[in-house]
């Protein structure tokens, strides 16, 4: 007899969306009514991460329950955000720009529900034409290049804004983040602390006309280069001050060679 699947509709379960918005007036209400249908159980929460046009106006009329953040980066509005919803026993973290399909959740949650602590939905495998800019597509695969090496852990996509998580993982990691570093450290804190971390390819479509990405490509590129690295230090000490050490250590011997080689030459 095949086991019966869990059911994702069961109310035995609490389950929150949390969506970080920063002007996505245009779109946030399709989320939200697509969540919905996909998940007629769960609370939508939506917050608005300073907006300066009509967001949170139309998240409330679209029946998602708001909440301001006025520190502007999107990791103040998720960390925000899952403590808004310490009543769920999973997560649902999805962007507000109507980029991410949600007829992936229900598999996304049962993965969950079936004993993951972190389910990503890995988006480079199956995206629409123009999704990624060159530059994001490229950042992405670079950086998730630099984890595998420096962490020695496999993620296929590190800046997933779409994901569900435990309430036992959200419970145990202690989240700094201020901007779109945030997913990088979720992933890290997850795959570091030995948490169950599974990933599922889903479809990821290009912006809605007339919306634009809020990511800068080369600050929030740096930014993110910053907190790897800060992650490397972190969590692996003394792999990162050995290292330091020999570079270090080699620079003073290229420098103090240069007097060395001149007292042999010169007897001076």
């Amino acid at each position: 007899m095949t086991p019966q699947q869990p059911d994702v509709d069961s109310r035995t379960c609490a389950v929150a969306v949390v969506i970080p918005c920063h002007n996505e007036a245009i779109t946030i209400a399709t989320v939200i009514a697509d969540f919905r249908r996909a998940l007629p159980d769960a609370h939508i929460h939506v917050i608005d991460n300073a907006s300066t046009d009509d967001t949170a106006k139309v998240a409330s009329n679209a029946g998602a329950i708001v909440t301001h953040e006025s520190r502007r980066g999107k990791g103040f509005a998720v960390i925000r955000g899952f403590s808004e919803v310490a009543y769920a026993d999973f997560v649902v973290m999805v962007d507000g720009d109507d980029t991410y399909s949600p007829d992936s959740v229900r598999d996304l949650l049962r993965a969950a529900i079936d004993g993951a602590d972190m389910v990503i939905a890995t988006r480079l495998q199956s995206s629409d034409a123009g999704a990624f800019p060159p530059a994001h597509s490229l950042g992405n695969r670079v950086f998730t290049f630099a984890v595998r090496v420096l962490f020695g852990v496999r993620t296929n996509d590190l800046f997933s804004g779409y994901r569900v998580m435990s309430r036992r993982f959200l419970d145990a990691a202690p989240l700094i983040a201020h901007g779109f570093e945030i997913e990088t450290e979720l992933s890290l804190q997850a795959l570091m602390a030995g948490f169950v971390v599974k990933e599922f390819p889903a479809p990821y479509r290009a912006r809605p006309r007339h919306t634009a990405s809020k990511l800068r490509t080369y600050h929030d590129g740096y930014r993110i280069a910053v907190a790897l690295l800060a992650f490397f230090r972190d969590y692996r000490p003394l792999t990162f001050f050995s290292a330091l050490s020999a570079w270090l250590l080699l620079l003073a011997l290229w420098a103090g060679s240069y007097p060395v080689l001149e007292y042999f030459r010169t007897g001076l």
